[in-house]
């Protein structure tokens, strides 16, 4: 059946009517304001680190999910168990996972038991507008976790009427459907998703039924707007060799609920913006599902979170102050029953103290039972050379609070550690861009100090792993990119587009005299090639090629494209995922998979 979908698209996108090529124009970048500080901030005068991927981007790139488009951002380490998101972990510049703080409309998603589920996201893919990923700390924005970088999601808030739907089939029995719809009802918008998909796996105890859906409301108020956002998300899925090599029929469930209301209202010149929420992950572990009642750890996390932040606009900028307050709640089998409350006050000042500069200098001060109260300050500048030529520096320190596994886990092999403190970090960060015409150039030099880094240590052989904060790490880096339209310059050029980055990372390692668990394991070298051209009857092609050297690793050379057909309302997609059917792995013993096609019929009415 799969096979006669995919000859039927091909034989329309080679033999449809011509429509309109792709357009440079698109890709470029026009005034965008972005949430990567206390205030929005137009994007040519940001003075930091943010990779926006647009709308655009979402909609013509080779991916299945959002941690596809993820794994295609420079800097960016997204480490993958599995396909189409079923179990992933991301670090930024070098950060593990747990330092990676992940947001919906601005609402924290930290899972407080374990990293391994802050991608278990309650969105789907067609609910996205765009993702804000911003490299480096940002903790003075957005307090705990914000270690190396946070990814904030923004979902889309249509107005008036429109629908989309999606079918997919694939190798390996995949198949999938995805629906969406936004109406407006009176002062109410309503954005409404879902999208199931399942596979019988690449290989043995890989199969995996994954559903989610989303919804999005917006009023309309005299003051301002007020939004309400809940998610659900379900995933089962086979876990071979997931968590230890010597057993292929882990298995695991997850299901994933966030509810979550904010604000934004201007009254007597102060706008406020009110968030609540709450988020809920269950997660079921079988070690082998073949005797599913010898190992089995169930464990079930609520976070109630809360915040309220208020800006005023004078002659001297913007002013910021504000307050978060957050409960983390477990129930496990194997964790224990523990609950937790932290939070703190912030304050941030956006001024321009030259028509050229600008600055945000601002702080958050946070208490957690393991340091205090304590202050994690932060700086951006930003200065405009000429109309196409920016400088921009960042210094600034962050923190993360440990997981509930770091502090509690318990097994014959692994201890965890009721004392742990949080781990510290000092960035610093000096950067350029350079856009005009057919070249957009980036790059910027960072460094990053980090202390009371919680490791998995032993003093020998015949010792068990225990949780510590023992290790120091040191990372620098660069970061270069050129984003390249060859149609500027030669008329009626095939190729749309070419962006070209590179990201080089060098870690420092020190665990005193314990043996660590974790051996490094970062990417070094990271090399992004992306290209859009036009081919013959109005036929769309994408290429993502991915170069990545990690430390004691073998090197990955990755190649995913599609092509695609707009005929009416209706666009019809070809992909190849690993399109020359490398052997590589982002997990040390978990294969990923070889060559990957998938087709998609796709319908949108605005």
């Amino acid at each position: 059946m799969y096979k006669f979908f995919s000859c039927f698209i091909l034989f329309l996108l080679l033999t449809g009517v011509v429509t309109e090529a792709q357009d440079a124009s698109d890709y470029k970048m026009g005034e965008i304001i972005v949430s990567a500080s206390r205030v929005p901030i137009d994007f040519s005068i940001l003075s930091r680190s943010v990779v926006l991927i647009t709308p655009r981007e979402i909609d013509y790139s080779p991916i299945s999910s959002i941690t596809d488009l993820l794994k295609n951002v420079p800097g960016v380490d997204l480490r993958t168990r599995g396909v189409d998101g079923i179990q992933s972990d991301i670090g930024i510049r070098g950060g593990s996972f747990e330092q990676t703080l992940i947001l919906i409309d601005g609402i924290k998603l930290s899972d407080p038991q374990t990293g391994h589920h802050n991608l278990n996201l309650p969105v789907p893919l067609e609910a996205v507008e765009r993702i804000e990923v911003l490299k480096g700390q940002g903790s003075r924005i957005y307090g705990a976790n914000a270690f190396s970088g946070a990814v904030n999601i923004i979902t889309r808030k249509e107005k008036g009427l429109s629908f989309a739907g999606q079918i997919t089939g694939g190798d390996f029995g995949l198949w999938g459907i995805s629906l969406y719809n936004a109406s407006s009802i009176g002062i109410l918008a309503n954005n409404i998703s879902f999208s199931k998909e399942k596979s019988d796996g690449y290989r043995t105890n890989t199969a995996f039924d994954n559903t989610t859906f989303f919804y999005n409301g917006s009023l309309a108020l005299t003051a301002g707007e007020l939004n309400f956002i809940a998610g659900y998300n379900d995933k089962t899925f086979g876990a071979n060799n997931f968590y230890a090599d010597k057993y292929p029929y882990q298995w695991e469930h997850t299901t994933t609920k966030l509810a979550g209301l904010t604000g934004a209202f201007k009254l007597s010149g102060v706008e406020l913006t009110p968030k609540l929420y709450w988020r809920r992950n269950d997660d079921d572990y079988i070690l082998d599902n073949t005797r599913p009642a010898w190992y089995r750890n169930i464990h079930q996390s609520n976070t109630f979170g809360g915040e309220l932040q208020g800006s005023i606009t004078t002659p001297l900028g913007i002013t910021s102050l504000g307050g978060e307050l957050v409960n983390d709640k477990i129930e496990s089998t194997n964790l224990g029953n523990h609950n937790r409350t932290k939070g703190g006050v912030f304050a941030e000042q956006t001024f321009s103290p030259l028509r050229s500069l600008n600055a945000s200098a601002g702080f958050y001060i946070y208490n957690y039972s393991s340091i205090g109260w304590k202050m994690w300050p932060g700086i951006d500048v930003s200065y405009l050379i000429n109309a196409n030529t920016k400088l921009f520096a960042s210094a600034g320190k962050a923190f993360r609070i440990p997981t509930f596994t770091e502090l509690y886990y318990k097994s014959p092999a692994n201890m965890g550690n009721p004392d742990l403190k949080s781990e510290e970090t000092v960035n610093y960060e000096f950067g350029a861009s350079y856009s005009s015409g057919a070249f957009e150039l980036t790059g910027s030099l960072f460094y990053k100090e980090g202390k009371n880094i919680i490791d998995w240590v032993k003093n020998s052989e015949n010792d068990i792993w225990r949780v510590m904060n023992e290790t120091t790490l040191n990372t620098s880096g660069f970061e270069a990119g050129v984003l390249f339209f060859p149609g500027d310059i030669i008329n009626n050029s095939p190729i749309v587009n070419v962006a070209l980055n590179y990201t080089y990372l060098n870690m420092d390692r020190s665990t005193s005299a314990y043996q660590s668990k974790y051996a490094l394991d970062h990417l070094k070298h990271q090399v992004i090639l992306s290209v859009a051209n036009n081919l013959p009857f109005g036929i769309k092609q994408n290429w993502i090629f991915r170069y990545e050297s990690r430390e004691n690793f073998k090197d990955n050379f990755i190649t995913d494209t599609q092509i695609l057909k707009e005929i009416s309302y209706f666009t019809l997609v070809l992909k190849a995922s690993n399109l020359f059917n490398k052997s590589y792995m982002d997990i040390g013993g978990i294969p990923l998979p070889g060559r990957w096609i998938s087709a998609e019929l796709k319908f949108y009415k605005r």
